[in-house]
């Protein structure tokens, strides 16, 4: 990933020449509520009751995660994000991507938010999710734990964390934002709880 960010922030700067710390520029409207409406979307999850009425959502959603993803490229190309918190919105849409490229473009624009905003955590964060997200994409293991994987199965949910322990340590974690391992796995669990509770017959 860090070979990849090398490689695409060339890209990045020729198509975004003016960046600006996030104190000095007007944050474009349009990747504030692109942003806003992927988070709010989200938060919408958490009201659907039953497997079916979840599915459909999803299906919905990943409609709606496409047209952002295209607008989002659409401002990058068009050299409308210039700030930190710019290029962390925009690489947030991107981590809801489906494809490893998408999940490379993210980890390229969250380190290119944390290099400009230095004190930002989110971005650190981003930059390792979409790390993790990428891994997925190729293999059953992430490294730093941010991404459970659930599922619902006959009504029944289960969320894992299938990390190799050795990759990344807390540490490195808590420089990135991130909590202990340990602590990630009981959130996974926790996750898992609140999803059954969630669609459990009424």
């Amino acid at each position: 990933m860090t070979r990849m960010f090398r490689l695409l922030c060339p890209v990045l700067l020729a198509l975004a020449p003016a960046l600006v710390p996030a104190a000095a520029a007007q944050e474009p409207a349009a990747i504030a509520a692109l942003f806003q409406a992927d988070q709010a979307e989200r938060a919408g999850m958490a009201a659907q009751t039953s497997p079916a009425a979840l599915k459909a959502y999803a299906i919905e959603l990943a409609a709606h995660d496409r047209d952002r993803r295209e607008q989002a490229l659409s401002l990058l190309r068009s050299g409308q994000l210039r700030t930190g918190q710019d290029y962390y919105q925009a690489a947030m849409i991107l981590q809801h991507g489906t494809t490893p490229q998408d999940y490379d473009l993210a980890h390229a624009l969250a380190t290119l938010a944390a290099t400009l905003a230095p004190e930002d955590s989110q971005a650190r964060w981003l930059a390792a999710a979409s790390t993790d997200r990428w891994l997925l994409s190729r293999q059953p293991q992430q490294w730093y734990g941010t991404q459970p994987v659930c599922r619902v199965t006959q009504g029944q949910a289960q969320c894992e964390l299938d990390v190799l322990a050795t990759a990344v340590s807390d540490q490195e974690r808590e420089v990135a934002g991130i909590a202990p391992l340990e602590t990630l796995r009981e959130q996974a669990q926790q996750r898992e709880q609140r999803l059954r509770q969630q669609l459990q017959p009424r």
